[in-house]
Formats: C-alpha cells, sequence, structure tokens
C-alpha cells in the first residue's frame, strides 16, 4: 500500500492540472481578499440570514477577520476540488488502468484505501492553501490585527466540522465513480445532491434533513448557536455517510471483473 501512494503521489505532482488547480485556487483567495468580498454556494431561508450572517460580518478585514469572513465561502472548496477527484481516481476507474496494480501483487483493499487516503491529505492540503492564503493577504493589505477570544480552539473546530462534512459530500461522488466508471456521474452528484439538500432543507421543515445538509453545515461551522441545530448529531450523521458509502464503494470494487 505504501508504494501505491508513493506511485499515485509521484503521478499527481507531476500533473500539469494538479498545480493549475493549485494557482487558480490562489488567485480565488487573493481576488476575494482584496476585493473584500464573501459569497458562499448554497440557499438560505428568510428567517436566518440576518442574525446568523452577523456572525461573519467583517468590517476591517484584518488577518483574523478575514479568516472568520473566509469559513462562510468554505464550500466553494468543493468546487476546486472536483478536478483532483478525476486525477487521484477518476482517471484509473475511467480508463481501468488499476488493472495493472491488482495484477502486480496490490489487493483491492489496498489500491481503494491508497485511492482514498491520498485523497484526504490532498483536500487537507487545500484547507490549509485556502486558509493560510487568506490569513497572509489579508496580513499583507489590512495587518493582522487582534485575534479574537478563544480564535485558534474556534478555528481548530470550524476547520475540522467542515473537512468532515467535505469528507461527506465527496465519499458519495466516490462510491458512484467506483459504481459508474464515470466521471460525469461523479462529478453531477456532487455538486447536485449538496444543492437539492440544501434546497430542499431551506423550503420544509424536515427535521433530520438538516442533518445531511453538509454544504450548509460548511457554510455556517464558524457559528456554535445555530437555531434548532446540534452540531454532534451534525458530525454523527457525516461520519456515518462516510462509513457507509466507503462500505459500499468498497464492495462495489471489490466485485468489479478485471
Amino acid at each position: 500500500m505504501v508504494n501505491a501512494v508513493r506511485a499515485d503521489l509521484y503521478r499527481l505532482f507531476h500533473t500539469k492540472g494538479f498545480y493549475i488547480t493549485q494557482f487558480l485556487l490562489i488567485l480565488f483567495v487573493v481576488i476575494s481578499v482584496s476585493a473584500e468580498a464573501t459569497g458562499n454556494v448554497g440557499v438560505n431561508t428568510l428567517e436566518e440570514p440576518t442574525d446568523m450572517q452577523s456572525h461573519l460580518q467583517v468590517h476591517d478585514w484584518d488577518s483574523y477577520q478575514t479568516f472568520i469572513a473566509f469559513s462562510s465561502m468554505a464550500s466553494f472548496l468543493i468546487y476546486f476540488c472536483l478536478p483532483l477527484l478525476v486525477m487521484i481516481a477518476g482517471y484509473d476507474f475511467v480508463h481501468k488502468s488499476y488493472k495493472n496494480q491488482l495484477t502486480s501483487g496490490v489487493s483491492r483493499l489496498q489500491y481503494f484505501g491508497s485511492k482514498y487516503l491520498i485523497f484526504i491529505v490532498v483536500t487537507a492540503l487545500q484547507f490549509l492553501f485556502y486558509y493560510t492564503f487568506a490569513f497572509l493577504t489579508a496580513a499583507v493589505k489590512n495587518g493582522i490585527g487582534t485575534a479574537p477570544k478563544d480564535f485558534w480552539m474556534n478555528a481548530l473546530q470550524t476547520i475540522g466540522i467542515q473537512f468532515i462534512a467535505f469528507q461527506a459530500i465527496f465519499i458519495i461522488g466516490l462510491c458512484i465513480l467506483v459504481i459508474t466508471f464515470s466521471n460525469v456521474s461523479s462529478v453531477i452528484i456532487i455538486i447536485v445532491i449538496p444543492l437539492i439538500i440544501n434546497v430542499l432543507s431551506a423550503f420544509f421543515n424536515i427535521g433530520w434533513l438538516k442533518y445531511f445538509d453538509f454544504q450548509y453545515g460548511i457554510n455556517f461551522a464558524w457559528i456554535r448557536d445555530l437555531p434548532d441545530f446540534s452540531w454532534l448529531t451534525f458530525l454523527g450523521f457525516s461520519l456515518g455517510v462516510i462509513i457507509v458509502m466507503n462500505y459500499i464503494a468498497y464492495q462495489a470494487f471489490r466485485h468489479k471483473s478485471l
């Protein structure tokens, strides 16, 4: 498995698309900070924005305030990581080049595990780049500023919540990729499913559905006192989806013929 991980990382780091994606992510962050503009992907109900968005409003745009503002934009990372999923796993599954490694002695569990591990590591780097460049760009433009109370603890909790919700979204796409061997189907599912759940959760009073609204969780992860919302329950649902979909994806791959 170690050799499989090394080989995949070597190929990824020698792919132009990887560096283009990193450049576009950094450019997006720098432009957003320079323009002092924020936004997010998704739908909000009419009752919630005023009170909740006030927690995320930025006036000074120093490093710490920019970090908080950018926590509400983290759902954009979904779109920057779509090409990474294709580069890490999509190419091999679509072109069935995984057969080369399986016939050379790598087990299906090792192969599947290495792909998912690499995706977790690479997407963690995207979060690191996203927040680091936002913090540094704001420091250059407007200064570092003064850290709010418990800032770093809240920052770690926010990134943790966002990262787990992020993985819950992408494991669904990975499962579809393994079942269909189609990058297009996988990408569509990753984009459409969170938006559909977001819309249903926003306009219909279905109590449990909000805990599957991973995009909403990503957008508002900084706020600890969301009305009628339990972050522990949300994390439980997210981890449950990750475990179940991982199992389904692996079983589908295990029964694929060479």
